[in-house]
């Protein structure tokens, strides 16, 4: 008869010695890993260890997790990362996943990154380790027994032999979620304490702070009070005003129509003395016939001279000159053309030549040397005196001409001086009649400026009071108005009372708003954090209930079991776990001869919450005073009895089992394989091994293989057809 398996199939890809994907499937109930020592059989429970949670390198047969991908080989390059996949059966719903099937992965990188998916979703280990608890499923424990482990139960203490029978009664599920609320419990108290400290440190402030803040919003009343107040008052007063200077500004606004029609008056006066000003240019006229007088005087002076010279020049000019008073740079120059000219000859070597150039250079030296007379060409000289002499006779017109201009002008002068007298007086009269009219307005704005300081003084005291100009100019006339005096003393009195209370302090107004809404903020937190840590204690009382009662209720079972299997493997005797409790130091405070108080501990006995597990057998013909003085195939039959006893009452889903029966000899072997045989039919079991029995109680062997590169290989055998 066929079961359906748990666990379905095993993937490793990296994994230790399996550099290339490999994949296990588990359609049976029991499967045998067989194999050569070396051949890489033991990394396969590795793997199963390592996808199931274990964080220590030694419990996987490392220095650490990254030498758990493979790191190659002289015909087989290194590897990036290592994968491992276990894929399991969810009809029975032992994963609280509604998936048929359920894949558990691991993946870890160079870098040392480790990483958890379920069904291809990432997850942290802490929170997978609930869903695999539930389903029995732990990286240790007695579900997964390594190589080397078969005295796992024996060799364990007592407090982690019962960890181990949680865990395949399926309490481990149960004791994560107590743990983990013991430690959001110690968390939650912590907290509690700390909210507890600041909301007495900020207390007595707050208690303060709330006493300034219910004078300020006094304070606030009050004022609120008194700009109503203020604001008849500045009504009543700058209408008021306003009034006054409506009435002062209206004989203004006619002096001012007369005073402008004055001053067009006077403007029009003022052109009619500008007018006749213009007509008398006597003076500047005469200034500027003088200065054209001298200026043609000063030009009639220059060319006169200039006649003179150009006299004296034809007169030079005409005297003939010889080629002896030729200048001496001429001659300078002549010699040092003939000096480069012989310098030259030097280096020629034919006389010839030098004859011929030497008669060219006395030729020339004596045509520079004649003394032909010649005579100087003066025809420019007379065209320029005869020039002179033309522009001399135009100089003397135009001085005559303004001579006669001037003699004019003074003439005219004395004519024009009697009208510009009278307009002169006609236009005083005007500007002493604008005068009187500037003193008159002046007078009555003296009166308006009066009114309007009023005003302004009005303006500065509500501007003081933290008002803005636009808002009195806007303010309404309020009517029925409150005689001003009584409004002036209500001001006194309120102003009084504000300035006893003091100003607002916005910074004060704000720590008391941020303080009240801390104080606030801490007490609710206080509040959940006290019903957050009862209901943890309430949550940690049931879970200590239900492990402790569960526990209680299938320790009496295996107790049974246990002795039964005991004398099973062992041909009689007696075995019996019992509870041990723990020892708990708990502090007393005494006081002493002297009357000092003085802390002392002492050990008091703890709950069977706590108690761990102690092993008593007494084994036939031996006397056996502790475990210590078992062999190591004794004590690997103890635990194989403690082992065979717990799967009896609470049998797990799976068990991997390393080479668990290596230290039985041929007998126990083959009562193991038997006991395999029977437990299969509600675990299945997954188990490496080397032993022959353990083989045939198989439905299915994977032989693992390594070949010259160093890489793990498998083969599969379907025993089922052969037995």
């Amino acid at each position: 008869m066929h079961h359906s398996t748990f666990l379905r199939r095993l993937e490793l890809q990296g994994f230790k010695s399996f550099a290339q994907k490999t994949v296990f499937e588990f359609p049976d109930r029991v499967t045998a890993v067989v194999g050569p020592n070396g051949s890489g059989k033991s990394n396969v429970i590795d793997a199963l260890r390592w996808v199931l949670g274990e964080r220590e390198a030694k419990q996987l047969r490392g220095d650490s997790l990254a030498n758990l991908i493979f790191a190659g080989t002289p015909k087989r390059p290194a590897v990036g990362f290592a994968r491992v996949s276990l894929v399991f059966d969810n009809s029975e719903k032992l994963f609280p996943i509604d998936a048929p099937e359920v894949t558990v992965t691991r993946k870890i990188d160079r870098s040392g990154a480790s990483e958890f998916f379920l069904n291809d979703s990432e997850m942290r280990l802490k929170d997978l380790q609930p869903i695999l608890a539930r389903a029995k499923l732990g990286s240790r424990g007695l579900t997964m027994i390594g190589q080397g482990q078969s005295d796992l139960f024996v060799r364990s203490t007592p407090e982690d032999r019962r960890g181990m029978i949680e865990e395949i009664l399926g309490l481990r599920e149960f004791r994560l979620k107590k743990n983990q609320s013991e430690r959001q419990l110690a968390t939650s108290e912590i907290n509690m304490e700390k909210v507890r400290a600041m909301i007495e440190e900020i207390t007595p402030h707050l208690r303060l702070l709330r006493r300034q803040k219910s004078r300020f919003e006094r304070r606030t009343e009050i004022e609120n009070e008194l700009k109503s107040f203020e604001t008849a008052y500045f009504s009543h007063r700058y209408h008021s005003i306003m009034h006054d200077m409506k009435m002062a500004k209206m004989p203004v606004s006619r002096i001012e129509e007369e005073k402008n029609a004055k001053e067009k008056e006077v403007f029009v006066a003022e052109q009619e003395v500008k007018a006749v000003g213009q007509k008398d240019e006597g003076v500047e006229r005469g200034r500027a016939l003088r200065d054209s007088l001298n200026e043609l005087f000063k030009k009639r002076a220059e060319l006169e001279r200039a006649f003179a010279k150009a006299e004296a020049r034809i007169e030079i000019e005409s005297v003939p000159i010889t080629q002896a008073e030729k200048s001496a740079a001429d001659m300078h120059a002549f010699l040092g053309t003939i000096k480069e000219e012989i310098a030259v000859m030097v280096d020629w070597h034919e006389i010839e030549k030098i004859k011929i150039s030497l008669q060219s250079i006395t030729d020339r030296i004596g045509r520079f040397f004649e003394r032909d007379v010649t005579h100087r060409d003066t025809s420019d000289l007379k065209k320029e005196l005869e020039r002179i002499k033309v522009e001399l006779e135009t100089v003397g017109k135009e001085i005559d001409t303004l001579r006669v201009a001037e003699e004019e002008l003074a003439e005219s002068g004395r004519k024009s001086n009697q009208e510009f007298r009278a307009k002169v007086e006609v236009l005083e009269n005007k500007k002493n009649e604008l005068r009187k009219l500037d003193q008159e307005l002046v007078n009555l704005r003296f009166d308006y400026e009066r009114v309007l300081m009023r005003k302004e003084e009005l303006e500065r005291e509500w501007v003081a009071l933290g008002n803005t100009k636009e808002e009195l100019e806007s303010i309404k006339e309020v009517q029925d108005v409150v005689a001003s005096n009584d409004l002036e003393r209500k001001m006194i009195r309120m102003r009084g009372e504000l300035a006893a209370i003091g100003e607002i302090d916005p910074n004060l107004m704000k720590e008391a708003e941020d303080t009240e809404a801390r104080y606030i903020f801490l007490t609710k937190e206080l509040e959940d954090l006290t019903n957050a840590i009862a209901d943890l204690r309430s949550l940690i009382k049931e879970l200590d209930h239900k492990i402790h009662a569960d526990f209680k209720n299938a320790f009496s079972s295996i107790n049974d079991a246990f002795d039964h299997y005991f004398k099973l493997m062992f041909g009689g005797g007696k075995a019996k776990m019992k509870l041990k409790l723990p020892e708990v130091k708990v502090q007393d405070i005494v006081v002493s001869e002297g009357g000092e108080e003085v802390v002392e501990e002492k050990k008091e006995k703890g709950s069977e919450l706590q108690a761990g597990v102690e092993i008593e057998i007494a084994i036939p013909r031996k006397k056996i005073t502790s475990l210590e003085m078992l062999s190591g195939g004794e004590k690997s039959l103890v635990s194989l009895a403690a082992l065979f006893a717990l799967i009896a009452v609470s049998p797990p889903p799976f068990l991997v089992l390393d080479e668990i029966d290596a230290p039985l000899d041929e007998e126990n072997a083959r009562r193991f394989s038997d006991l395999i045989k029977d437990f299969s039919k509600s675990s299945q079991f997954v188990i490496v091994t080397h032993n022959r029995a353990t083989m045939e109680a198989a439905d299915s062997l994977y032989g693992v293989t390594m070949g010259d590169d160093g890489v793990s290989a498998i083969l599969s055998l379907k025993l089922e057809g052969t037995k």
